[in-house]
């Protein structure tokens, strides 16, 4: 049996559309700043997307496997937090597509022949990872809709502020 939506309803979506989309930002911002990676470096996040100050090598993922699993899972981050927060599969605004990444990144025949796969476990990865990282994706989320904008270093600052809290609540 399905629900008749209420004026109240109604009225809350496009709240929740908003802030939807700051958790989804959030997310992929959160794990490119977690990663450290030169490819990764935001100069900002705002609310039309994540502006990173370099372009991924492919020859730098081609020679480092690390390198090149951190920049798809950062692609990937805003249609897997999409997935757990349950909500419809977004198309990420950072023109970094994962399954090109990944193809770009590989180099042998044997490995294009399972990137689908590869793609797979690396979508299980990046969920993984932003669990881990939930609290300081809800704190970036919370300073993007009020500020609109965030600098690397406001970025920077609330991913701290998040882990200091969570350590001092876990201690």
């Amino acid at each position: 049996m399905t629900s008749v939506p209420t004026p109240f309803t109604a009225e809350l979506a496009p709240v929740l559309e908003v802030q939807t989309r700051a958790q989804l930002l959030a997310a992929e911002a959160v794990l490119a700043h977690l990663s450290g990676r030169a490819p990764l470096r935001i100069e900002r996040v705002t609310r039309q997307g994540v502006q990173y100050m370099l372009a991924p090598d492919p020859q730098a993922m081609q020679s480092n496997r690390g390198l090149l699993e951190d920049v798809v899972m950062t692609a990937l981050a805003q249609q897997e937090a999409a997935t757990l927060l349950n909500v419809p599969t977004v198309q990420t605004d950072s023109g970094r597509d994962a399954a090109a990444l990944l193809r770009a990144g590989l180099t042998e025949p044997d490995e294009q022949a399972v990137s689908a796969e590869y793609l797979r476990v690396l979508r299980a990865r990046t969920r993984a990872a932003l669990r881990r990282s939930w609290a300081e994706i809800q704190v970036v989320a919370a300073g993007l809709l009020e500020h609109g904008e965030l600098d690397a270093e406001a970025l920077r600052y609330r991913v701290q502020c998040a882990q200091g809290i969570r350590g001092t609540l876990l201690n």
